[in-house]
């Protein structure tokens, strides 16, 4: 009885394997006939380039026609089935300044796994890469129109392909299969077989103008002293400014309110570093320090300033010194009606610009 009803378990156990298994063995079966959908207009699919490596190309339908260069071919089969016929290569056309041909090989490039496909390829004019420059860079894309669907069949590579002396030659060896080209019922031929290619290069100039910021600490010669007589007599409405002096290979200059800027206008002396002769464009960050000179010791006034420029390039100080304490002759900062301001960098910024 026990062996028996034993028995009866493993039938049972048996039978629910064998329908999941069933299930299993139907959904790989769907999944692997399952086509996909025609109606997508965009795919990025990796495919091989002409060094063997993957890269990707974007394929896409497009309505608007090729802008740089067409190739209407008629009896294309004919030609791809004429004897000694490899490839077939445009008149030389313009874009970007050089000169391009666009390169078709109806049966495919064999020496860049093409056999059996259309290879398509645009080539530089050699002699232009004799002189300078020695590169060029162009973003490509190739075009076979398909008059079924009235749209433009186009291959594109997301980056910018390099053209030079050795090689100044770039496609792609492998587009659509030359028996699914030539079947009429796909639409890439019309017309009684005629075929029409394209192709866009845009020309990516390499970047002739730049910028090297650096930080100028090392200098020789890190002091610049001003004296003002007669200060007394000095507009207090007016700002006077020093001669222009050169450190680190810049020009500067120092700027004295006598009578106060902004919200030192009447109570406090107001003191700036200004650079000169810079582009309105230019930005300087700079660390120094301002001075007073104590002319009867060395307890000067010192304020350090460390920031990027502002609008009127100028560093300094609205209220850098109390009036009161300027005309205290105990203190020593005027002397025999003179003022000493002197300023010591530490370092500041400077951009190089090319071309200048």
């Amino acid at each position: 009885m026990f062996q028996e009803e034993k028995r009866k378990t493993n039938y049972g156990a048996i039978c629910l394997v064998c329908f999941f298994c069933c299930i299993f063995v139907f959904q790989v079966m769907k999944l692997g006939t399952t086509q996909p959908s025609k109606t997508s207009s965009i795919a990025v699919i990796d495919s091989p380039s002409s060094s063997d490596k993957l890269s990707d190309r974007r394929e896409y339908w497009r309505e608007r026609p090729p802008s740089t260069y067409c190739l209407k071919i008629s009896s294309f089969t004919k030609l791809a089935t004429s004897p000694n016929t490899q490839k077939y290569e445009s008149r030389p056309f313009a874009s970007g300044g050089y000169n391009w041909t666009l390169i078709v090989y109806p049966k495919g490039n064999k020496n860049e796994d093409g056999d059996g496909q259309v290879s398509l390829y645009v080539q530089i004019d050699n002699s232009t890469l004799l002189n300078s420059p020695k590169e060029v860079y162009a973003e490509v894309k190739f075009f076979i129109y398909n008059r079924k669907e009235d749209k433009y069949l186009t291959y594109q590579e997301t980056d910018a392909k390099r053209f030079f002396l050795f090689k100044p030659y770039w496609g792609q060896p492998r587009t659509k299969s030359y028996d699914e080209i030539a079947n009429p019922g796909n639409g890439y031929l019309f017309d009684n077989g005629q075929i029409l290619f394209g192709v866009d290069v845009l020309v990516t100039e390499t970047f002739n103008k730049w910028e090297v910021f650096t930080f100028t600490e090392n200098l020789h010669n890190r002091f610049y002293t001003w004296e003002l007589t007669s200060f007394s007599s000095l507009e207090k409405k007016q700002f006077y400014v020093s001669d222009e002096f050169t450190i680190g290979g810049r020009n500067w200059a120092l700027k004295v309110y006598p009578s106060g800027d902004g919200e030192g206008q009447g109570n406090s002396l107001s003191l700036y570093i200004v650079a000169a002769d810079v582009e309105s464009y230019d930005k300087i960050y700079l660390r120094a320090k301002l001075r007073i000179m104590n002319q009867k010791d060395s307890n000067h006034v010192e304020k350090q300033v460390e920031s990027w420029s502002d609008g009127a390039k100028s560093w300094g100080f609205q209220k850098f010194l109390p009036l009161s304490d300027l005309k205290d002759t105990s203190k020593g900062l005027l002397v025999n009606d003179k003022l000493k301001v002197e300023v010591e960098f530490e370092y500041f910024s400077k951009t190089k610009y090319f071309p200048s």
